[in-house]
């Protein structure tokens, strides 16, 4: 299967073979992450000048028109599109708490799909639609 992820503001491809390569800055330090394209599979590398640990919150941005990727007032959560080999569309929401295991696919009809175990602290299922 072949899938494409983009950015939302330039919809430059961020991924490459079967990660998404994400710029990622937290208070002291940027650098890269990538993240297994496999929604549910929480396999990610960071880059050497990027020292994260598990529950740490990083600012996500595009490595290529260097936008900022996180949802506003939405928690840590980020966003990008992912499009699929027919050319459909869906949005896929990531937690920017490193090691969090949270993602949410969500389709132009506002079906939604949850993958990792920490979902059940998103009590709001709305919270997607505003």
């Amino acid at each position: 299967m072949s899938v494409t992820y983009l950015c939302q503001h330039c919809r430059a491809a961020i991924n490459t073979k079967s990660n998404v390569v994400l710029s990622a800055q937290t208070k002291n330090e940027k650098g890269l992450i990538l993240l297994h394209e496999e929604l549910g599979n929480y396999t990610s590398i960071h880059s050497a000048t990027l020292n994260v640990k598990e529950g740490d919150v990083v600012d996500i941005f595009c490595p290529v028109c260097h936008e900022k990727l996180n949802v506003p007032d939405k928690d840590t959560l980020a966003k990008f599109i992912r499009m699929d080999e027919d050319l459909n569309e869906t949005f896929i929401i990531i937690s920017r708490k490193y090691g969090e295991k949270v993602t949410f696919k969500i389709d132009n009809e506002k079906n939604v799909e949850t993958y990792g175990g920490k979902i059940s602290r998103f009590i709001d299922p709305d919270w997607f639609l505003e």
